[in-house]
């Protein structure tokens, strides 16, 4: 006899430290848990995910190759629709590891992964595979065919949790009953090292490739030039009071748009950190004495480091998170932003930093049990039931 066969799927591997650093703590928890089992992801970056974590992985998505826009479309999905469900069906378990799943914040068509995860479940409800989404984000998704498919994926789910209230209110307002837990990012429950106190008056500004919401395409070069615009402004007034600004990212795509800032400040004037790991992030949010990110899971690991943060808030979710963290004054608006306004605000929470530190390292002590405790519920509903399989 040999242990059960667990999937791991996401947009994994791919650049995103966010989603990589959700990986990290469930494939933690599943090696703990569950040692005998045989574990495989399907992920966008399944070379990197092989290498990094040393388990078989295979490609999220199949490429068409080439032909007509629409014809390749139709291919891969067909190819995918296939791929996805044979893999289900070799899986006891497939377990989705965070991450913003059931969001509709990213330029994305229905065919893409609203589609894998409606096959995915729909493949385990067909083979009688458990499929778990463990602390998943969900939003409003206004169009009409990717809300209907990202519903009946998370309906047809064996387990769901949700990593904040409000995630579960929008999945209720679309149609899902849901009587599912909420628990706090599992990217809190990241291990973090020990590290040396951060250099004085020192600032990192966490820059992302935002050009709106799925629903605003047809604006997003000018939402994108324009972010690019304001980050500037806010860089060039940090600097203008004498912090030194590091320039960080959390996504592959995040590089461009820090090498556009830092142009337009002057490359000299700042230094660009582009971290490749979650590890590497967390020490990049860890080594200053405060932050100020666009990008979620940005603000989500400095909250883990007890870094204070100010969130530049695109989606609810970040609101969530910073309430969460008893620092919810700290979130600015993306749309609508003020350089002014939020460079007076770093200078207040810079002057306030021990305060503010202090009450980040009480609430994640708070935190961290809540988070144990899904994670054990989540390893006995989920990992410890799945039955042992021939060898």
């Amino acid at each position: 006899m040999s242990g059960p066969r667990i999937g791991l799927l996401g947009r994994l591997g791919s650049g995103n430290l966010g989603n990589d650093a959700s990986l990290e703590v469930v494939l933690d928890l599943v090696r703990r848990r569950r040692p005998d089992a045989r574990v495989e992801v399907m992920c966008s970056g399944p070379r990197v995910v092989a290498e990094r974590h040393a388990v078989p992985a295979v490609a999220l998505h199949h490429s068409a190759g080439h032909g007509p826009a629409a014809w390749r479309v139709l291919v891969g999905v067909v190819v995918d629709t296939v791929r996805i469900s044979a893999w289900v069906r070799r899986q006891d378990v497939v377990i989705v590891p965070g991450m913003g799943t059931l969001e509709s914040t990213l330029h994305e068509r229905a065919w893409q992964m609203p589609w894998t995860l409606f096959v995915m479940t729909l493949s385990g409800w067909l083979w009688r595979t458990r499929v778990a989404l463990v602390a998943v984000g969900a939003g409003a998704v206004p169009e009409p065919v990717q809300r209907r498919l990202l519903v009946a994926a998370a309906r047809m789910a064996g387990f769901r949790s949700f990593r904040d209230e409000q995630s579960r209110e929008e999945m209720r307002r679309m149609g899902l009953r849901s009587r599912d837990p909420v628990v706090p990012d599992v990217v809190l429950a990241l291990a973090v090292p020990e590290r040396p106190a951060p250099p004085a008056r020192s600032v990192g500004v966490g820059v992302m490739a935002w050009s709106g919401s799925n629903g605003e395409r047809g604006r997003a070069a000018e939402l994108a030039a324009a972010y690019v615009v304001e980050m500037g402004r806010v860089v060039t007034l940090l600097l203008e009071r004498g912090f030194a600004v590091s320039l960080l990212v959390g996504d592959d795509d995040d590089v461009p748009v820090a090498r556009q800032v830092a142009a337009a400040v002057g490359e000299d004037r700042v230094t660009l950190v582009l971290p490749t790991t979650p590890a590497e992030l967390v020490e990049a949010v860890g080594s200053v004495e405060v932050v100020v990110a666009t990008r979620y899971h940005n603000v989500v690991g400095a909250l883990r480091c007890a870094t204070p943060v100010v969130a530049l808030c695109y989606a609810p979710k970040h609101h969530a998170v910073m309430d969460m963290m008893g620092v919810g004054e700290l979130c600015h608006d993306l749309r609508g932003l003020e350089a002014g306004r939020l460079v007076e605000q770093v200078e207040d929470v810079h002057a306030r930093r021990p305060a503010v530190r202090a009450g980040l390292v009480r609430r994640l002590e708070e935190v961290r049990p809540v988070l144990e405790e899904h994670l054990d519920a989540v390893a006995g509903r989920v990992l410890l039931a799945a039955p042992e399989v021939p060898a």
